[in-house]
């Protein structure tokens, strides 16, 4: 706002809170004083106890220490672990790995920004303005890399923000963009442009657990075993970063590639998630005959499911669902195809799954 006459008392007062209205991405309003109504402010919130206007009025010099100690603050997390310059994005990507100090990060960055924010655009911000662009851009990366959706700066002030934007876009990178996926045919075109070997792996192994965790209720079976896989592969190599980064590479071709066909002629998209949840809950390797058993059970009750899902607004009736759950139940039960005691936990699973690949099942 932008004051060009005479105001006071409640008419100050008012104007000045009208500014000060919060949305997201705005925290606080300014005020430019042409005419010099600043001082009338003091008369005009004397009407009001001390208690009611405690901290109304802060001297923006007295920002200037808590800029200086936030700035330091989000640095000293970086020099404690032996990185001097924040240039070296690769070393401050990587140290980030870490969810915890992830977290610790973004805490103190956040608060520097805030301070950024209030100081700008005065002349006592431009100290800082660079380290708050590189930051920027590392927090950025690491959101990127770590597929951390807490990372965001949303909620930062807007001339903040805008800063980090330009600055990151200079980069090469548009804040945007989603990372990229496994799936995408440059994947392993984008992470050979990673500079060091452990920051390529540190993106596949990040890229993986987060393609893992996104399709997991699509089929929970396979998930888990790939998620495990991925454990049992991170034990093995620990630090040993160009042998972890090739065996990330054989493994994510293995899981991009998914479900295969089997010798159980299961459709692997619709059918085969079903029979791994069943051989999950029957608990050990059935025989053959049981296999054939559950494997034509799992056909004709994924075209039942299929059925009944079709309905206009089934996921939003709890009667159809119950129906089709208890319908559930006697088929395993007629069936005899696990103990009465698994019956209800493997329908849930059931309906769960068919939620979860509902387009995959009406649409084939």
């Amino acid at each position: 706002m932008y004051l060009d006459r005479f105001m006071h008392g409640h008419e100050l007062l008012q104007a000045i809170a009208r500014v000060n209205r919060r949305y997201p991405g705005k925290t606080r309003g300014l005020v430019v004083d042409y005419f010099g109504v600043g001082d009338r402010l003091t008369e005009a919130l004397a009407m009001y106890s001390k208690a009611d206007i405690q901290g109304a009025l802060v001297n923006l010099k007295d920002e200037l220490p808590k800029l200086d100690d936030r700035h330091r603050r989000v640095l000293s997390l970086f020099w404690d672990r032996e990185i001097a310059d924040i240039s070296d994005i690769d070393a401050c990507v990587d140290e980030l790995r870490d969810i915890r100090l992830r977290a610790e990060f973004y805490i103190r960055f956040k608060e520097f920004m805030e301070s950024m924010d209030i100081i700008l655009p005065r002349p006592e911000a431009l100290p800082y303005i660079y380290d708050m662009k590189v930051l920027g851009f590392i927090n950025k990366a690491a959101s990127n890399r770590y597929r951390d959706s807490q990372l965001n700066i949303a909620g930062i002030g807007s001339k903040v923000r805008q800063l980090i934007d330009e600055h990151i876009v200079a980069q090469g990178v548009d804040p945007k963009i989603p990372p990229v996926s496994i799936l995408d045919k440059d994947f392993e075109k984008e992470v050979g442009t990673i500079g060091s070997t452990k920051s390529r792996a540190l993106e596949m192994e990040h890229a993986a657990r987060y393609h893992i965790e996104k399709h997991f209720n699509e089929d929970p079976a396979l998930y888990k075993k790939l998620s495990e896989r991925l454990k049992a592969i991170l034990d093995s190599f620990r630090d040993n970063w160009d042998a972890l980064a090739e065996e990330l590479r054989r493994f994510i071709n293995e899981v991009r590639e998914g479900r295969q066909e089997d010798r159980s002629g299961l459709d692997p998209k619709t059918q085969a998630p079903f029979l791994g949840i069943l051989l999950e809950e029957y608990g050990t390797q059935p025989n053959d005959h049981k296999m054939r058993q559950f494997c034509e059970a799992v056909i004709d009750m994924v075209d039942h499911i299929r059925q009944e899902i079709a309905a206009v607004d089934f996921w939003r009736s709890r009667e159809a669902q119950n129906i089709l759950r208890k319908w559930i139940i006697n088929e395993v039960d007629d069936l005899d195809l696990l103990p009465f005691d698994k019956q209800g936990k493997l329908a849930d699973r059931f309906l769960e799954l068919a939620k979860a690949i509902h387009v995959r099942l009406v649409n084939t």
